[in-house]
């Protein structure tokens, strides 16, 4: 049986990993709404690809921290 510190720290760090998930996810929803700012970006791909990527580590480790450290 896990200490409740011990589930309290797993479900704070879930809830962080999932607060920058969201962020990213509405981060590339204002890209791909708002194509205005394509011209005025010159990093546009290279911007979104960015994002992309960073979501892919925290989704990550939201996986990896289910895998290994279950509640």
């Amino acid at each position: 049986m896990a200490s409740p510190q011990r589930q309290s720290r797993i479900y704070a760090i879930r809830e962080h990993l999932n607060a920058h998930v969201l962020m990213l996810k509405e981060e590339l929803e204002l890209f791909f709404d708002n194509p205005v700012g394509v011209a005025g970006h010159p990093d546009y791909f290279k911007s979104i690809e960015d994002k992309v990527c960073e979501l892919a580590e925290y989704e990550g480790a939201l996986e990896a921290l289910d895998k290994h450290f279950k509640e």
